[in-house]
């Protein structure tokens, strides 16, 4: 191992959802090499239902959603903090742990943040088969730990709950629109599976997702719109006893894969060897281009990657897991 751990240990947590998930299994490992230490997770105020779940955690301290540093630096001080794993790979972070003097910052370099660390992990060298990005951060961790169980936590022990006849759909992504299938083909194939199955159907996002929920809901009778209606820790509880998640490649796509929730995730401009689901009862449904994958956040083209994905691909990858 090359790096000694203090007294008190964190870890600030990445700003988005998946990515939040995707470092889950670094976040176990940690804890496990602690034992009955405590292990803090930092985190932005929106996910910090998230953390909550997490009993390998044993305190969570949320940061407000403010442009102002010293908002967030007197919540991190307030933690008393002698170890913290800086996972976003940002300016800010590094400069609000320096801030919030703790003494020990674990991280890797970028965006002019050497000068900020005082342990610098080395860039994970990925191969063919080690790839995705969970790797990177089990990576940081293992080099104080020498842990590096790459499995997925379970968050929820309740294997045998029952679930509800509902097929929840997402069809927003953070991201960017190049992240998003096209809203008439969400519709088109939430009413094939309405009529084939009978199962609800229920629309989900967070409040910017409103609009695009909505209007898609409008159009298929008997559906509802929960966009921006829920909390995360909400949101998780439902998603868990759902029958079926459908979906672009999102933070939902990771929620239904973290929970074993069946579910289909569609993926455009993103790559799923390095951001896809870490459990196998999500099918992805992607498509090569000679432009793929290009992480735009709008495509300059003719949106070929989601354009080519047929209503009757995705509704036979659904009914697939329906009938398991």
């Amino acid at each position: 191992m090359n790096i000694t751990l203090k007294e008190n240990v964190a870890v600030r947590s990445p700003n988005w959802l998946g990515d939040a998930v995707i470092c889950l299994p670094a976040v176990r490992n940690l804890k496990k090499f602690l034992g009955d230490r405590p292990l803090t997770v930092v985190t932005p105020e929106k996910l910090q239902g998230l953390w909550n779940q997490c009993r390998f955690v044993d305190r969570v301290i949320s940061l407000p959603n403010s442009k102002k540093m010293i908002t967030s630096v007197r919540q991190i001080r307030s933690a008393k903090i002698d170890s913290i794993f800086l996972f976003p790979n940002s300016l800010r972070v590094a400069s609000e742990a320096v801030i919030a003097q703790i003494p020990q910052r674990i991280g890797k370099r970028g965006h002019s943040r050497r000068f900020l660390l005082t342990d610098l992990c080395p860039p994970f060298s990925f191969s063919a088969e080690k790839i995705h990005q969970k790797y990177d951060y089990i990576e940081m961790v293992r080099q104080a730990t020498g842990e590096s169980d790459e499995s997925l936590p379970i968050i929820l022990e309740n294997r045998d709950r029952v679930r509800e006849d509902e097929i929840a759909i997402f069809p927003g992504a953070e991201y960017g629109a190049a992240k998003r299938w096209i809203s008439e083909r969400f519709i088109q194939t939430a009413q094939v599976l309405q009529k084939k199955t009978g199962a609800r159907i229920r629309f989900y996002g967070a409040e910017k997702d409103r609009e695009i929920c909505d209007e898609i809901s409008s159009q298929v009778e008997g559906s509802q719109s929960f966009a921006g209606k829920t909390t995360l820790e909400e949101l998780i509880q439902r998603m868990a006893s759902v029958k079926l998640v459908i979906g672009n490649d999102s933070g939902a796509m990771h929620l239904a894969s973290l929970l074993r929730t069946p579910a289909v995730a569609l993926f455009g401009s993103t790559e799923p060897r390095l951001t896809g689901p870490m459990s196998d009862t999500v099918t992805v449904i992607r498509k090569h281009l000679v432009c793929s994958p290009c992480f735009l956040r709008d495509c300059p083209l003719d949106f070929g990657c989601m354009k080519k994905i047929s209503v009757e691909e995705v509704v036979q990858a659904s009914l697939a897991h329906l009938v398991e």
